[in-house]
């Protein structure tokens, strides 16, 4: 019994090509910005990890396009890397990022005091001036929620442990004076 009037290679043929459209990895994919989420007004170190996913050149030459609503004060200085800015950009050039690493960038900086979603475009080459341009979105919020579920459960197993350990020890005391005190 037939359920549509597609073909099966017609199926087949729309099939591959969802999957390759759904499995395609886009640029922004590969490059993380830490964190991605801010207060509004909010002081914030911003770091970039920027890859060189597979230029056998290496890349050398790494340009930051900051927002004009993202009021930058610093921007890390690297060894083995020079440094050059202007009011909307840094470029960290003269480095290396060898072929399947990443190397980190970072800023220091003021967030805009309203909420939105900043755009930060970073252009990254090699020394045959291939270059390819991810985007890193930072999303300004009203109130950030700070996770800290690992470390407070570790936390509160830590100090379990000690609460268990010193009745424990106290009940060891305990039994240890009863078994020597002088029978009554």
């Amino acid at each position: 019994m037939r359920c549509s009037a597609w073909s099966s290679p017609a199926i087949w043929v729309c099939s591959a090509a969802v999957a390759a459209l759904v499995f395609v990895p886009t640029a922004g994919a590969h490059l993380s910005l830490d964190p991605n989420k801010v207060g509004k007004g909010a002081l914030v170190d911003l770091t970039f990890s920027v890859p060189n996913e597979d230029d056998p050149a290496g890349v050398d030459r790494v340009t930051l396009g900051i927002p004009a609503e993202f009021d930058l004060d610093d921007a890390e200085a690297k060894p083995g890397w020079s440094q050059s800015r202007t009011s909307l950009a840094i470029t960290w050039s003269g480095g290396n990022i060898p072929r399947g690493q990443y190397a980190t960038f970072a800023i220091r900086g003021t967030a805009p005091p309203r909420a939105e979603t900043m755009v930060f475009n970073v252009l990254v080459a090699d020394r045959t001036g291939k270059s390819i341009t991810y985007r890193a979105n930072l999303d300004v919020v009203a109130h950030v929620v700070e996770d800290s579920g690992a470390r407070s459960l570790g936390t509160a197993a830590l100090i379990a442990a000690i609460v268990a350990a010193a009745l424990a020890l106290g009940a060891g005391f305990f039994g240890l004076y009863l078994w020597l005190r002088p029978p009554p």
